[in-house]
């Protein structure tokens, strides 16, 4: 749930950052949008893998493979 609500904190602060009311540089905007952009991504990625593998466990994906022995025994 940090994942989540650290991607909405970073599209508020991106918003601010965008916004032609606040008086900060054009070099320290694009900073911002770099290293925002780049969070972005690692907890996008972050959160693909904890889906993945809530799905496997949610779906069974490990399936149990028994062989079957039958003996003939002629009469």
């Amino acid at each position: 749930m940090k994942r989540i609500s650290s991607i909405t904190a970073l599209g508020v602060l991106i918003l601010l950052v965008a916004s032609p009311f606040v008086a900060i540089s054009r070099d320290w905007k694009s900073y911002i949008f770099m290293v925002s952009g780049l969070v972005i991504i690692i907890l996008s990625i972050l959160i693909r893998k904890e889906l993945h593998k809530v799905l496997r466990i949610v779906h069974g994906v490990e399936e149990v493979k028994s062989d079957t022995y039958v003996e003939n025994n002629p009469q």
